[in-house]
């Protein structure tokens, strides 16, 4: 079967800046987000909703109701799954990244693999993927936390739908 994939490049900048000052012991983290979205032309689209901002990210925090629009303009199905490749400056522990997805009733985990590796990959949706008939326009809700042991440094993210 022929692939089809339309991206988001999600170019999430997280760089983090530490600074301390001795003997008054002011300590902050900062991860900035840069997103940069994009459409390779074909009848399905992707889009935040609202935009990331640049952020800044502490880390044990729920940040989000980000929304990722998928829309199909045109007059085919189409069997799809929306992925995530996230890729960052350094290894990452297991599970230091949290991103769930809203289903409608309740919050569930992105599956992702590739722990203690600067890549991992995920997706929402059903695993076997869902139908994106004439006309979807679906909103699906987005939040994320760092954990203690995040690293602190840059992390990318590249969102893209594919024909399963």
């Amino acid at each position: 079967m022929n692939k089809k994939k339309i991206g988001v490049s999600a170019a999430v900048l997280l760089s983090t800046l530490v600074v301390g000052v001795y003997a008054g012991m002011t300590l902050s983290s900062h991860i900035t987000a840069s997103w940069h979205v994009t459409n390779t032309g074909t009848e399905l689209t992707l889009s935040w909703e609202p935009s990331p901002d640049g952020s800044n990210f502490a880390t044990g925090v729920w940040y989000g109701n980000y929304g990722i629009r998928l829309q199909n303009t045109g007059t085919a199905t189409y069997h799809v799954l929306v992925y995530f490749d996230i890729t960052a400056g350094a290894g990452l522990p297991p599970d230091c990244v949290d991103i769930q997805y809203w289903d409608g009733a309740q919050w569930l985990d992105l599956p992702m693999t590739g722990w203690t590796t600067a890549h991992l990959s995920g997706y929402f949706g059903p695993s076997g993927g869902f139908d994106c008939t004439p006309s979807w326009n679906q909103l699906t809700l987005l939040h994320v936390m760092f954990d203690g042991d995040a690293p602190i440094t840059w992390y990318n993210v590249d969102v893209y739908v594919a024909e399963v």
